[in-house]
Parts: structure tokens; C-alpha cells; sequence
């Protein structure tokens, strides 16, 4: 197999760029006719994937197109193969001169997006896509894939702050990705559409050793599993959560906006249905987004620090 090596190294820090959340590799658009069609800017809440086109040679853009199946079994295959979870390819696109195969994983509640780069004579590949990679490309995607393991071992506390911002988009004038633009153009891990998770980027060795076999455990064994893996792997760091709001006020700005922003964060700390195990970073920025670059990277963007568990 025949595997470009676009994927970057997470870096696992408080503040991680988004370009490593939110892509392999620089966005561009491919001007033709339906590019044309779409403006540079939208709000993020009609946002659902129309325009998305990674930089990428005309040849290969076309080759996506007439080998979509073929490249969407080649990435579900990938993860099958490498990871023991089941996947669904939910884009393929051109990307430089290969493909670029996007992928949803919700199984077993592990749940996470990623991307995967092809090269055009990857299809013509049988045989096991398995790989004894123990490199940083390698170690890049056992991140994106543990950031699943991190909401299925605090799948309840997640799912009850999913709700929370859902409840209070109103309250605080905000809105985030629309679930179609996450599953067609976010990479990076788990990622709904009020936030992703970040997790230590393990070699694939480790991964198989420590994290593979607690997929099939009941909840109770998986969560004490992560426990003991962490343990055994020397790992006391906590995972990472940052938002991606973007304001649904019509003349955002810092100064109109600030007050919110920390009277969210105040009511996230006397809430205690929602995980505090997470360092927990509150961003927002205005409404617009870039359909050819769809990545949450804003000059103007508020950030702030709700929970913080690192060691000055």
C-alpha cells in the first residue's frame, strides 16, 4: 500500500493549531464551475461541505470522482485493518496529486473523523493494509483514533455538555459546525459540533498493546482499561477539549462578546453533569466561515481557559 504521508504530528498542547485539527494538509479550492458558485464567505450555520476541495491537480480531482468506491473501501479498509474499528467513508476528494479519503467512525462508541491520503495506484493494492509504522505519521493517527477512546471512557459527562451548549446557543449567542460540515471536511479525532478532543499521539505498537484490546469490554473494564493504560504508559497528562463556536451576534466583535464568554465559563465550573478531567478551552469567533477552507483559525477569535490540570 502505497500511503502518502500528509498526515501531521498532533502536537499536544493547550492551544493546538487548527490547520492539524482540521486538515492534512494547507486547503485550497480547484476553480471550476460550482466553486464559482459559492461565495467566500458563509454563515457556518448553512455550512454543510458544498465547496470543500483540498489543493489539488485537476487529473486527481477527476480521479476521486470516477474511483469513489473503490477509495472509500481502501479507507475502511485502513482502519479495519490497522485499528480493529469499522469506519465510513463520508468524503473522497483530490488532494495534491492523490486522493484524500475522509472517514466517520462510531463504533462500539468510539467515536472520531479522520482523513487518510492515497496515492492514484492504491487501488490496484489486495492483500492486508495493516502497518508496523511506529513513526509520527503513524503515531499522528493513533491520536485522532484515541480521542475516541477519550469520549467513549467519558462518553455520559460528554454527551450531558453536548446537550449543555446545545441548550444555551441562545443564551450566549452562539452556534457551531453543522453535523454534515463535521462529517464531510473535520479530521483530527472526535469532533461534534461544539468541540473536539485531543489525545496523546501513541505509537501503533503501543496502541495494540495497551488500547486495541479494550474495544470489545463492557464500559466499566473499558474505562478502568484506560486507566491501567495510562498508567503502564507513564501517561498522567489530561486530555484536551476546546470548543469551536462561532457568534450568531450580527456585529461581533471582542468587546461585545468577552462578558459572555466568561459567564459561560463560570456556569461550565459550577457544573458538575459535565467531565472537569478535561483541560477545557473556551473559543469563539463571528459567524462566517470559508467553504474552501473550512478550518477555525479567526484573528478575532476569544479564546479562554475554563479548566486547566497542567502543572505550571
Amino acid at each position: 500500500m502505497r500511503l502518502r504521508c500528509l498526515m501531521k504530528k498532533i502536537i499536544y498542547i493547550v492551544l493546538i493549531s487548527p490547520l492539524l485539527l482540521f486538515g492534512c494538509s494547507p486547503i485550497d479550492h480547484h476553480l471550476n464551475k460550482t466553486s464559482r458558485s459559492i461565495p467566500e464567505e458563509m454563515p457556518a450555520s448553512k455550512y454543510v461541505g458544498q465547496g470543500f476541495q483540498p489543493k489539488a491537480e485537476k487529473s486527481a480531482i477527476e480521479y476521486a470522482k470516477k474511483h469513489r468506491k473503490e477509495y472509500e473501501k481502501l479507507g475502511e479498509r485502513f482502519f479495519k485493518d490497522n485499528f480493529s474499528l469499522n469506519v465510513k467513508a463520508t468524503n473522497v476528494v483530490g488532494s495534491g496529486d492523490g486522493v484524500e479519503v475522509f472517514v466517520h467512525c462510531d463504533d462500539h462508541d468510539i467515536v472520531f473523523n479522520a482523513s487518510i491520503p492515497f496515492d492514484k495506484e492504491s487501488i490496484h493494492e489486495k492483500g492486508s493494509m495493516r502497518s508496523h509504522d511506529n513513526g509520527d505519521d503513524m503515531s499522528s493517527m493513533v491520536g485522532t483514533v484515541l480521542s475516541g477512546f477519550e469520549y467513549r471512557a467519558n462518553k455520559e459527562k460528554l454527551d450531558n455538555l453536548t446537550s449543555f451548549f446545545r441548550e444555551n446557543e441562545d443564551n450566549y449567542s452562539y452556534t457551531g459546525f453543522t453535523k454534515q460540515a463535521v462529517t464531510k471536511t473535520q479530521v483530527g479525532g472526535f469532533k461534534n459540533q461544539y468541540y473536539y478532543i485531543s489525545a496523546v499521539p501513541y505509537s501503533i505498537g503501543e496502541y495494540r498493546k495497551h488500547f486495541e484490546p479494550l474495544i470489545n469490554k463492557n464500559d466499566s473494564e473499558f474505562v478502568s482499561g484506560m486507566k491501567k493504560a495510562k498508567k503502564e504508559l507513564n501517561d498522567e497528562s489530561k486530555p484536551y477539549l476546546t470548543t469551536t463556536f462561532f457568534s450568531t451576534k450580527k456585529n461581533f466583535s471582542k468587546d461585545n462578546s468577552t462578558d459572555d464568554i466568561l459567564n459561560l465559563a463560570d456556569k461550565l465550573k459550577r457544573n458538575h453533569s459535565i467531565p472537569h478531567n478535561f483541560n477545557m478551552q473556551i473559543q469563539l469567533s463571528d459567524s462566517k466561515i470559508n467553504p474552501f477552507n473550512p478550518s477555525y483559525s479567526k484573528k478575532d477569535t476569544i479564546k479562554y481557559g475554563v479548566f486547566n490540570h497542567e502543572s505550571n
